[in-house]
């Protein structure tokens, strides 16, 4: 005699309300899809957005043009214009931090900011070129190191998104640089005359 045992599992599918819209709870709509499990990917439209936003940033970073006709004309003055604003941030961030090495009042808040200042240097020129730079290495590599990398982005032949947004990008990290090295030679002299 053979006994068989059936068991029966029923399997349920949890309740999902048909008539409720989804439910959005932040202005990123793609965002709350993707926290559910849906999976979200890049729509067409945005792609195309920024690709226009890089058309766009190509024509500002090149020829302030309004369009990339415009853009090749006028590209060798504006070579020209960048290297040229390349070299007076260079310059500034070279005078003030050795208008901070040569301070002699104030020892320890000099040293603190010019700290900060070669730190952010230092920085900025391995996040631009790969290369890491010590802060105890002379502080005019890092800088020569970053100049030249921008240059080299600057005047390649090679024209595309990528080395646009790399530009770009190189650009702000040598302003930030500058704007941090002013803000370093004004706080001392605040301290001084404080």
């Amino acid at each position: 005699m053979l006994w068989v045992c059936v068991y029966a599992v029923t399997i349920r599918e949890p309740k999902v309300s048909r008539e409720k819209p989804l439910r959005v709870t932040s202005l990123n709509p793609v965002r709350d899809a993707k926290t559910i499990g849906h999976d979200v990917g890049v729509s067409r439209v945005t792609l195309e957005e920024k690709n226009t936003a890089l058309r766009h940033r190509f024509i500002r970073l090149l020829a302030d043009g309004e369009s990339v006709a415009i853009a090749e004309a006028e590209r060798e003055n504006r070579i020209a214009q960048l290297l040229n604003q390349l070299k007076w941030a260079y310059d500034g961030i070279a005078d003030d931090i050795l208008a901070l090495e040569a301070a002699q009042e104030g020892p320890e808040r000099r040293d603190q900011l010019l700290r900060e200042a070669l730190d952010e240097l230092a920085t900025m020129a391995e996040l631009s070129t790969g290369v890491v730079f010590s802060t105890d290495a002379p502080w005019r590599l890092a800088l020569d190191a970053l100049r030249g990398y921008i240059e080299r982005l600057i005047t390649s032949p090679l024209i595309n998104a990528l080395t646009l947004a790399d530009i770009d990008l190189a650009l702000q990290r040598i302003e930030r640089i500058e704007k941090t090295a002013m803000s370093a030679l004004r706080s001392y002299f605040g301290y001084i005359n404080a």
